[in-house]
């Protein structure tokens, strides 16, 4: 994208920060040679054994090559009864026709995608994976301390009209100030990294964007107004919902329950030591895309700060009061056309300790 878009209908399908794989080690020179072609096409070789094949898409410098990795390195897939693929992804749409294409298992993606193709005949599933949300963010010596304080000014929205977090932050405005944002505010829509530089050049006010980029302005000293989380609680939303998550398809995760368990174990096991180890972010450390410490620093907090695991129930409550939100403030467009979320979108995850 080269340029800002102003306030006009636009669907965005959201965009996240993700990973590039790792290497593999420990591999045998007959498996190499036998895994050469799926190889050059991106796939990560399995384990040598009979134990189901996972195969996980990835998409670069984001957190879930980063939990990838430790499955890996720690044998995490191995323990919980699979061997985990993962492939690289030019972008969250390539996840998605990867998923549809049965080219990929699992992909991270948000459960309003999940509850639109449910609703379309295509039964998909979804498991919590993050809920590190963005927020709004302002130059140091900017006088924006609320949302009220954005009337008139010129801001940068990651996203499109109905990306999730800019209707939340809306409805927040409204509920709070009595300010349509859409109308109150010069508003334009953007890629994140574009965003972030055009705040940087002066030539926007404030920008509301992903956590990942909003680490990147925190590692530069520019300041959160507000985080999205904030906005949802405001709101009597509850606080750290998973927006994104693990998707899949029911069919698969039918016949491969105990792998797909295991996985979310594994997952959540590599989290638990990222949440407890040092060490073991200086290990990622080179997927992070962050040479200078701020950056690392906040990549880290906020990463750490999302890391959730709600019940399926407790999710889909979250879910259902978000949906309300979402269709009051931005109408079935904002909805992918759906006037109530379908059952069975939350995938009853095996209970997570620690």
């Amino acid at each position: 994208m080269t340029h800002l878009q102003r306030e006009r209908p636009y669907h965005s399908a959201g965009r996240r920060d993700f990973d590039k794989p790792a290497e593999r080690k420990g591999v045998t020179r007959r498996l190499c040679l036998a895994s050469a072609a799926a190889l050059a096409a991106g796939w990560q070789p399995a384990r040598a054994g009979t134990m189901p094949a996972v195969r996980l898409g990835t998409l670069q410098f984001g957190t879930v090559q980063w939990i990838g990795d430790i499955i890996q390195r720690h044998g995490l897939d191995s323990t919980n009864g699979f061997a985990l693929q993962t492939t690289k992804l030019a972008n969250g749409d390539a996840g998605r026709v990867a998923l549809m294409a049965d080219a990929a298992d699992i992909v991270v993606s948000d459960w309003m995608f999940v509850a639109a193709r449910r609703a379309a005949g295509t039964p998909l599933c979804f498991a919590p994976f993050s809920s590190s949300t963005g927020g709004l963010m302002a130059p140091p010596s900017s006088s924006i301390r609320s949302l009220a304080d954005l009337a008139h000014r010129r801001l940068g929205v990651a996203g499109g009209p109905v990306d999730k977090s800019w209707l939340i932050v809306r409805a927040a405005a409204k509920a709070s100030a009595g300010l349509d944002l859409s109308q109150a505010a010069d508003v334009v829509y953007g890629a994140p990294p574009l965003l972030n530089a055009k705040l940087q050049q002066g030539e926007l006010d404030a920008v509301l964007t992903y956590w990942n980029f909003a680490a990147r302005l925190q590692a530069a000293d520019f300041h959160q107004v507000v985080s999205v989380d904030d906005c949802a609680r405001s709101m009597g939303l509850p606080a750290g919902m998973s927006l994104v998550g693990f998707v899949f398809h029911q069919g698969w995760a039918d016949r491969n329950t105990a792998a797909l368990n295991g996985f979310l174990t594994a997952a959540a096991a590599a989290e638990n030591l990222l949440a407890t180890s040092d060490a073991e972010w200086q290990q990622i450390r080179p997927l992070m895309n962050a040479p200078q410490e701020p950056l690392f620093q906040h990549l880290k907090q906020r990463f750490v700060a999302g890391i959730a695991h709600p019940s399926a129930a407790t999710q889909e409550t979250a879910a259902r009061k978000l949906f309300d939100v979402l269709l009051r403030t931005g109408g079935t467009q904002a909805t992918a056309g759906l006037k109530q979320l379908p059952d069975g979108i939350f995938w009853p995850a095996p209970a997570v300790h620690g």
